[in-house]
């Protein structure tokens, strides 16, 4: 019982630090959609377009975006692929 308990506090713990927390205090981690980046964090400082990628294996195309948000010092980067969070990056400068 105590060692399954560990486990789950552990397992609960990386899944609330696996993220990013906005300003109003929702987490938004990878794999979400743009639309709950916008409603949190308001419209993006820049956009830059990546440019596109053609996937052989599915055939079809992928929209990258580059997101760039100021928050006091801090500066944070999205990237975007099809209107969903790839990966997030923030640094002091």
């Amino acid at each position: 019982m105590n060692k399954s308990f560990k486990i789950l506090l552990i397992v609960s713990l990386f899944l609330t630090l696996s993220g990013f927390r906005a300003p109003n205090g929702e987490i938004i981690s990878k794999g979400d959609f743009i639309d709950k980046l916008i409603f949190n964090m308001g419209k993006p400082h820049v956009k830059i377009n990546m440019g596109s990628i053609y996937n052989t294996i599915g055939g079809f195309i992928l929209q990258r975006e580059m997101w760039v948000y100021r928050i006091d010092d801090y500066n944070f980067r999205f990237l975007i692929v099809n209107g969903q969070i790839i990966n997030d990056h923030w640094s002091r400068f």
